[in-house]
């Protein structure tokens, strides 16, 4: 079945958008995955089932969206919000910081956990570029799951969880890179490419704490070399996506 996207606009509700394109309502609900569909709002997008013989009637047109688009937006959630994701590394490493208690990892983790949290809005910006809704959570198998706590680490032994951001880290520098060589968005790319950096910059520190703290340091390998830039970064850089507008999504 194609789908398209349809963005809400000022006044309407599920009944209305399910009226006007010949739709049951329980379709858009069950494909968006709607815990309240009462709650729409202007700006955010749904998507829409086109069945054959579909004759929408008069009224705001559904805009079709190559099927790559949705392939790269669900690689992109798994980065997001998935179980090994930005969202689970800001939880993880600020509970490392408070559970540790010491004021050396303390100065190690909360500024890797606040790159993550520029990461965590970077990707939830490509999401909206994409069209879609930058929730919390990633699809499994074509069902939405939601983000859950139990995804966070709660290990607390030193060595073990510094051996697990390494391994994390390095796993997230080569992910970023492929992800950049698979979606073909120069923007996004940029994003991709940028955050890559940063996680292999992470990778180090996490090495170098490993090598100060614990007694039996093996170095693992390191991450592979960056490919040859796809960007030329600038001093300060103009923002890549544009935050949306109050008329563009959200609840304004």
């Amino acid at each position: 079945m194609d789908y398209a996207r349809y963005i809400v606009n000022p006044g309407d509700t599920i009944y209305k958008i399910a009226k006007a394109h010949n739709l049951e309502m329980a379709e858009i609900i069950h494909l968006n995955q709607l815990k309240h569909p009462d709650r729409i709002y202007a700006g955010q997008v749904l998507l829409l089932p086109i069945q054959d013989g579909y004759v929408p009637v008069p009224g705001p047109a559904p805009v079709q969206i190559p099927e790559p688009t949705y392939t790269y937006a669900a690689w992109l959630y798994e980065a997001y919000a998935g179980k090994d994701s930005e969202l689970t590394a800001i939880t993880t490493y600020l509970y490392q910081a408070v559970i540790l208690d010491r004021p050396e990892f303390d100065a190690l983790l909360r500024p890797i956990a606040y790159d993550e949290m520029r990461h965590l809005e970077k990707l939830a910006l490509a999401l909206r570029y994409l069209g879609v809704d930058p929730k919390y959570g990633a699809l499994s198998r074509g069902h939405w799951i939601d983000w859950r706590s139990r995804f966070v680490d709660y290990t607390s032994d030193l060595c073990t969880l510094l051996n697990s951001n390494i391994e994390n880290e390095a796993k997230d520098h080569r992910e970023y890179l492929e992800l950049a060589e698979k979606i073909p968005i120069p923007e996004i790319q940029c994003i991709l490419t940028e955050m890559a950096a940063d996680e292999e910059r992470h990778y180090h520190m996490f090495c170098e704490a490993k090598q100060q703290f614990c007694s039996e340091f093996s170095p693992p390998l390191p991450p592979p070399c960056s490919p040859p830039p796809i960007y030329t970064p600038v001093d300060e850089p103009e923002p890549i996506i544009p935050m949306p507008g109050p008329h563009e999504g959200g609840r304004g």
